[in-house]
């Protein structure tokens, strides 16, 4: 077998950390020697071992060679340094799918192995290691949280028929795969037109995230309409109320309410859910919503459920509405990254071009 091959199952190892490492990234490890596996690892859950640790807790890694997605890091955080847990336990050589971005690591780690004299190799399959952690990534570097825009719309492109009707325009399977998307992002957001019209729970109902960052459910209401009685301002759960009339609404532990100057202030939004330790956004619409975040560029990645089916109306609510475009070369556009059916649906995920 190949270092390709062997950093295929450390990625394969890390992706079981999707709904529990935020807002670590996943890191998956494998332990190799005279091409035999003598020990594999993954990050499971923020504050518990890194997966380099959790693969050498199993070997005697002497001589090995070690296969890491991330660079190993080499700072005291939740838990010691893993690059002297790799010198410490005599490996030979390791292999690293990408350098950790992240500014107290970014290269310390490699520098540490290398200065103890072992051997190390990166970028072996660095594309998939930065596509899997895309996240953590944008996060780290850019400082604002991942924007995942979600919607199921028909093949016409509605959210809705004109009398508001939505229920259901996709199948069992794709509202299954929609749901599973909440369990690996930290918070889901909504236009408080959605809040008004649907009343909606926003609440993750598989129970597979079990990661230390709170479930935040958040609400974009600029023109100050959302209904104060709605239940997820009175459940106990945790809300963000993003508002231009705070006056109507009644702030609890769980319900924090921050004034906003309307949908001008989406930037300031983001910055916020940030700084309350956000990674990643899903927004869920409505079309307010989803053409103003479309129209701004403010979006990193797009992912579409389409039913078989068309509808029709200039009044229906879609994904873009709002002032048409004129000239195609003025379109908003953006690339399709891959296409799957999920049981009579079809799910697009696109990035921006």
């Amino acid at each position: 077998m190949t270092d390709d091959d062997f950093m295929r199952r450390a990625l394969a190892l890390a992706e079981r950390g999707r709904c529990s490492v935020s807002p670590n990234p996943m890191v998956g490890c494998v332990i190799v020697r005279d091409g035999e596996v003598l020990a594999e690892g993954w990050h499971r859950r923020a504050g518990e071992p890194h997966a380099e640790i959790d693969a050498l807790r199993q070997c005697d890694a002497r001589g090995a060679t070690m296969y890491v997605t991330l660079e190993p890091c080499a700072h005291h955080g939740r838990t010691p340094p893993c690059a002297d847990a790799v010198i410490a336990a005599g490996i030979a050589r390791v292999a690293i799918a990408m350098r950790d971005p992240h500014d107290v690591v970014d290269g310390r780690g490699i520098d540490k192995l290398r200065a103890a004299g072992i051997e190390v190799t990166t970028g072996v399959r660095e594309a998939d290691a930065r596509r899997m952690n895309e996240v953590f990534i944008w996060a780290i570097t850019q400082r604002l949280p991942f924007v995942v825009l979600k919607a199921a719309i028909t093949l016409d492109g509605k959210l809705a028929t004109v009398t508001r009707d939505s229920q259901w325009i996709t199948a069992e399977a794709a509202r299954e795969a929609s749901l599973a998307l909440r369990e690996e992002h930290d918070s889901i957001l909504v236009g408080g037109g959605t809040v008004a019209a649907d009343n909606p729970r926003l609440t993750r109902r598989l129970g597979i995230a079990n990661g230390v960052v709170p479930w935040t459910r958040v609400v974009l209401d600029g023109d100050g309409n959302a209904p104060p009685h709605a239940q997820l301002f009175r459940d106990g759960a945790r809300t963000i109320l993003f508002t231009s009339a705070p006056d109507r609404y009644s702030a609890s532990p769980e319900l924090e309410i921050v004034r906003i100057d309307g949908l001008a202030d989406l930037e300031r939004v983001f910055g916020e859910l940030h700084a309350r330790g956000i990674q990643s956004v899903l927004v869920e619409g409505g079309a307010v919503v989803h053409s103003e975040l479309i129209r701004r560029g403010l979006w990193q990645k797009m992912i579409l459920f389409v039913a078989p089916m068309l509808v029709g109306g200039g009044d229906a609510p879609a994904l873009l509405q709002g002032e048409p475009i004129s000239r195609l070369t003025d379109a908003y556009r953006f690339r399709f990254d891959r296409a799957e059916l999920v049981g009579g649906d079809l799910k697009l995920v696109a990035y921006p071009s």
